[in-house]
């Protein structure tokens, strides 16, 4: 669940933002842990 969730964010970066940094695996789970405790939406738990 969710294992291919950071290699995704790295090929769509490379592809639509080619040179640009990447965040580190640490830090893109950091942002996305943090956008949805800001923005819950719906989720079961």
């Amino acid at each position: 669940m969710g294992d291919s969730h950071y290699r995704r964010y790295v090929e769509h970066r490379e592809r639509t933002r080619p040179g640009e940094a990447v965040l580190s695996e640490a830090q893109y789970w950091r942002m996305r842990h943090g956008q949805q405790d800001a923005n819950p939406g719906t989720r079961c738990c």
